[in-house]
């Protein structure tokens, strides 16, 4: 289910900027994606504890229900276009269908859900977008559909969105655990060796203070492993704890003042 807070406009906001970035200027503007969070096309938003910050997605999802302005968001326009509600909420995927065209986009989905990928294979029934009732972790190795295919010649965006991280223990679930270091390090490293320029966006929420330390040191290795560079960003949860996303990019590099508006761009 859809949070219906600030972390849901952290990802999408993020995701959205990021691929009409990337596709900006290519040939045909086409992106491949890998994506390892499925959800229903369309969700209901759930019913928040006292205290989550929402002001984010509150604010993007009333301007998306008045006439477009002159430079305004690109996540509110893709609400826009979805029509976007907290009765309705859009998954990654619809909204990129509807900023990039369906018909531009490759790639793969997960989502463990079998009623939830019965949806998604259905929306993309047709597309080369291929969804999986998988685990992203059986996803990105060997033939995998979140794997870099050997003939890419598009931009790329890699995304996941895990519950939290955690430093120790290991399960096949919704965190994401050092243990998963070396898979990833593995997957980024295909879509580097590409040369298509992309993005790989990490978002954790809920982030206690002294994890948070360990979830910048994992993207650090990360990166160091797969030869990209790190762009850290993060808003407010709820009392001391934070949403956080981390940016690992080839080759390009993002400037903090071209992402989204309301984000904390460091550490």
């Amino acid at each position: 289910m859809a949070k219906g807070n600030d972390g849901n406009y952290l990802q999408h906001s993020i995701e959205i900027a990021i691929a009409l970035h990337l596709v900006a200027g290519t040939s045909g503007g086409r992106l491949h994606v890998a994506l390892a969070h499925g959800m229903a096309p369309y969700e209901p938003c759930g019913a928040l504890p006292d205290g989550q910050a929402r002001r984010l997605l509150y604010e993007s999802l009333e301007a998306a229900r008045k006439p477009a302005t002159e430079g305004e968001s690109s996540i509110v326009a893709a609400y826009r276009e979805t029509n976007a509600s907290l009765e309705s909420y859009p998954n990654t995927g619809e909204l990129l269908a509807a900023v990039i065209g369906r018909n531009r986009l490759s790639g793969g989905i997960t989502e463990t859900d079998t009623d939830k990928h019965a949806n998604v294979q259905n929306v993309w029934s047709g597309s080369d977008v291929t969804p999986v009732a998988a685990s992203w972790r059986c996803e990105v190795s060997s033939s995998g559909v979140l794997i870099c295919p050997s003939s890419l010649r598009s931009p790329w965006l890699f995304s996941v969105d895990p519950m939290t991280y955690h430093e120790d223990g290991y399960a096949d679930d919704d965190k994401l655990y050092r243990a998963d270091l070396g898979r990833l390090s593995e997957m980024l490293k295909r879509y580097v060796a590409s040369g298509q320029p992309g993005v790989a966006v990490f978002f954790v929420y809920g982030v206690k203070p002294d994890v948070r330390p360990q979830f910048w040191k994992f993207i650090d290795d990360l990166a160091g492993q797969s030869g990209t560079l790190v762009v850290p960003c993060w808003i407010v949860h709820q009392g001391g704890n934070a949403n956080l996303a981390a940016l690992l990019c080839s080759p390009l590099v993002l400037r903090p003042a071209w992402l989204p508006h309301g984000l904390n761009f460091e550490r």
